[in-house]
């Protein structure tokens, strides 16, 4: 699945589950969705899929493709909404399990954010909240310092 078709299919289920009565219920469907996204990027079954958890455990060991990034990017996108992706009694294990998902799937992008590799999970958190809304720019291949016309490569 393309990234961009994928947020805005996460995007239209967060705005069906905001107008949604109960609220632990409302986000339901969204999760169950990012299971769905996990399993495919995973390649395993959908309906034997483990928790989003350790979906999501699993995904930071897992080889890289563009399935798991983009599990990845929608994950980041999932963790703004606040209690979507964790109670509060397993957020600080799931954070744990999203920053290092994060840090093989979008090393690069990362980087370029500024993002504090090695750091406490205080800081890592710190840095996610912000990096949801910046993710885009970070993602963008980097254009080339000297331009084609004056390096003497061939313009596309």
């Amino acid at each position: 699945m393309e990234l961009e078709q994928a947020r805005q299919e996460q995007a239209a289920l967060l705005a069906t589950a905001s107008g949604a009565p109960g609220a632990p219920d409302r986000l339901r469907a969204v999760r169950q969705w990012l299971v769905a996204r996990g399993a495919e990027a995973l390649r395993i079954d959908p309906v034997a899929a483990p928790g989003l958890p350790e979906l999501i455990r699993r995904a930071a060991s897992a080889p890289a493709s563009a399935a798991r990034r983009t599990f990845a990017v929608l994950l980041l996108d999932a963790h703004a909404v606040p209690g979507l992706l964790s109670s509060p009694a397993s957020q600080a294990r799931i954070e744990r399990a999203l920053c290092a998902l994060l840090e093989t799937a979008l090393p690069h992008a990362l980087r370029r954010a500024g993002y504090p590799f090695g750091r406490d999970l205080d800081a890592r958190r710190r840095c996610l909240a912000t990096l949801a809304a910046s993710i885009d720019e970070h993602m963008r291949p980097l254009e080339p310092s000297i331009p084609l016309w004056l390096s003497g490569l061939p313009r596309p």
